[in-house]
C-alpha cells in the first residue's frame, strides 16, 4: 500500500499495533473505569462527564479540521457544552433535563462561532447533543433502580458484540459489510457479533443470575433469556452501526483516529462509538419497558 493510498484508509489500523497493544491500552484504564463503574454516585458521574468533554472535543476538532477561520477556542466550548448536560443528569437523574439544557448550551456554541465569524457549527453542534445525550442516558441508567445491573448488561452486550465481531471476523472472512467505509469489517462479523451479544444477554437474564444479584424479576420488561437474546442480537447490530456512523466522519475528514488517549485505541470516540447509539436503543427500551 502507498502512502497516498494509506492517509485514504483512516480504519486500516498498522500491524505493529495489534491484539497485544489494543490489549495494553485497555488494561490501562480498565480498572480505574470498572471501579467507578461500581461504585456510581458522584465518582460514576465526573468519570463519565470526563468522557463526555473529551468525545466532544474529539469531534468538534474533527469536523473542524483544515478550516483556517475556525475559532481556536470552538473545540474547547463543544468539550463544556457535552460535559455539562451529563453533570446535571447524575445530579437530576433525568436524561429529559440534561437535554433541554443540551439545547440551551448548543446555542451558546453556535453563538460562540457566530461572534467569531467561524465556519458553520451545524455539524459540531449535532455531535455534541448526540454524544451528551448518549451519555446522558448512561447516567440516568446507572443511577435507577438496580442501575449497576442494567449498565453491566449494557456494556457486555456492547463488549460482546464487539469481541465476537473481531474473532469471528478474523477466522471466517468473507465479504466485506462497507469496504469503503470500514475495510476491516465482514459481514460474518457482523452476524457472529449479534450471536454473540444475544448469548450474553441471554445470560444476564438467567434466573441463577438474578436471584444472585438480588435483581430477580429486574429485567427490562420482565424478559426472559429468550428475550434479552433478541434484544442483545439486535443491539449489536445498532452497536455496528453506530461504530460505522462514526467512521463515515473519520474517512470524510481524513482522520485515522479521533484522538490519541488510549494506545493501540486511539481516542475515547474510537472506544465508544458502538457504545452510544446502543445506549441510546437501551435506555428506550428501558423507558419503554420499564
Amino acid at each position: 500500500m502507498t502512502d497516498a493510498s494509506a492517509e485514504k484508509s483512516p480504519d486500516v489500523k498498522p500491524p505493529a499495533g495489534g491484539l497485544k497493544e489494543r490489549a495494553k491500552g485497555a488494561l490501562m484504564f480498565a480498572p480505574v473505569v470498572l471501579l467507578l463503574i461500581w461504585w456510581g454516585g458522584a465518582p460514576f458521574t465526573w468519570l463519565m462527564g470526563a468522557a463526555a468533554a473529551i468525545g466532544g472535543f474529539e469531534w468538534a476538532r474533527m469536523v473542524l479540521t483544515g478550516k483556517d477561520n475556525a475559532p481556536k477556542g470552538m473545540a474547547y466550548v463543544a468539550a463544556g457544552a457535552a460535559a455539562l448536560p451529563v453533570m446535571v443528569s447524575g445530579m437530576m437523574y433525568s436524561p429529559l433535563i440534561a437535554f433541554w439544557f443540551l439545547l440551551a448550551l448548543c446555542f451558546l456554541l453556535f453563538a460562540y462561532n457566530f461572534s467569531q465569524s467561524g465556519p458553520s457549527a451545524k455539524l459540531t453542534i449535532v455531535g455534541v447533543i448526540y454524544i451528551s445525550f448518549a451519555i446522558s442516558i448512561m447516567v440516568w441508567l446507572r443511577g435507577a433502580e438496580n442501575g449497576l445491573y442494567h449498565f453491566c448488561t449494557l456494556l457486555f452486550i456492547v463488549w460482546a458484540s464487539d469481541i465476537a465481531a473481531y474473532f469471528t471476523g478474523r477466522t471466517l472472512g468473507g465479504p466485506k459489510l462497507a469496504p469503503v467505509i470500514s475495510p476491516k469489517k465482514t459481514w460474518s462479523g457482523f452476524f457472529g457479533s449479534s450471536v454473540g451479544a444475544g448469548l450474553v444477554a441471554a445470560g444476564m437474564a438467567g434466573p441463577w443470575l438474578t436471584v444472585q444479584l438480588g435483581v430477580a424479576g429486574g429485567t427490562i420488561g420482565g424478559m426472559g433469556e429468550g428475550g434479552y437474546f433478541v434484544m442483545g442480537f439486535v443491539l449489536a447490530m445498532f452497536g455496528q452501526m453506530g461504530d460505522l456512523i462514526i467512521s463515515i466522519f473519520k474517512r470524510h475528514f481524513g482522520v485515522k483516529d479521533t484522538g490519541a488517549l488510549i494506545p493501540g485505541h486511539g481516542g475515547i470516540l474510537d472506544r465508544i462509538d458502538a457504545l452510544l447509539l446502543v445506549a441510546l436503543v437501551f435506555g428506550s427500551l428501558k423507558v419503554l419497558a420499564g
